[in-house]
């Protein structure tokens, strides 16, 4: 017997709800942490899909939004889940506009965020979230949908880079809700607290 799943635009919508009632004010930067590759390929990844879907969803609610995907931020050669991004980049051109209300599209007194990335509760960006969610895709599965997304790239050093971060850090436990993106059409959420 098929079991019932709710549609990918019902659960993102019900997250932007959630959202939006949880911090009821304000401008919100919102965090979407993942271990897919953070280049852009002729798709996006899963989580940078997402944060698109999710950032439509806020704009359906009445509250600007936009997504912005931390892959145009990465550092060459980074070798440390802390460095990976050019940090001082991300909050010259993004985080410090927005928080002042100069940000394109974005400059009413309400507004959210969403930022998509890999490692962003690592360093001193763990604490740019006023919520965070992890993307949860298994590895494997992962792996194999950067190599369908970006044919030819060694993916052995983000292979390896991911690796060390959850050696350092389970960002599972950091986040404020977690979604399973093993099925893309039907992202699940997932509860993974200690209750």
């Amino acid at each position: 017997m098929a079991r019932w799943q709710p549609e990918r635009a019902d659960v993102i919508a019900e997250y932007a709800r959630e959202i939006l009632d949880v911090h009821p004010r304000g401008r919100l930067v919102v965090g979407l942490d993942g271990i897919e590759h953070p280049a852009a390929g002729e798709q996006p990844s899963g989580r940078e899909a997402f944060a698109a879907d999710l950032a439509a969803a806020v704009q359906a609610e009445g509250v600007p939004a936009r997504a912005v995907p931390m892959g145009r931020f990465a550092l060459p050669d980074a070798t440390t889940p802390e460095r990976f991004f050019d940090e001082a980049g991300f909050r010259a051109d993004v985080l410090t506009p927005y928080r002042r209300g100069g940000l394109d599209g974005l400059e009413a007194d309400r507004a959210v965020l969403v930022v998509s990335g890999p490692f962003l509760h690592f360093g001193d960006l763990a604490g740019v979230w006023h919520t965070s969610a992890w993307l949860q895709v298994p590895r494997a599965a992962a792996l194999e949908r950067d190599g369908a997304r970006l044919p030819g790239v060694d993916l052995a050093p983000w292979t390896a880079l991911v690796d060390l971060a959850f050696r350092r850090l389970d960002a599972r436990k950091l986040a404020n809700a977690s979604f399973d993106l093993a099925d893309a059409a039907h992202p699940r959420r997932r509860f993974e607290d200690a209750c």
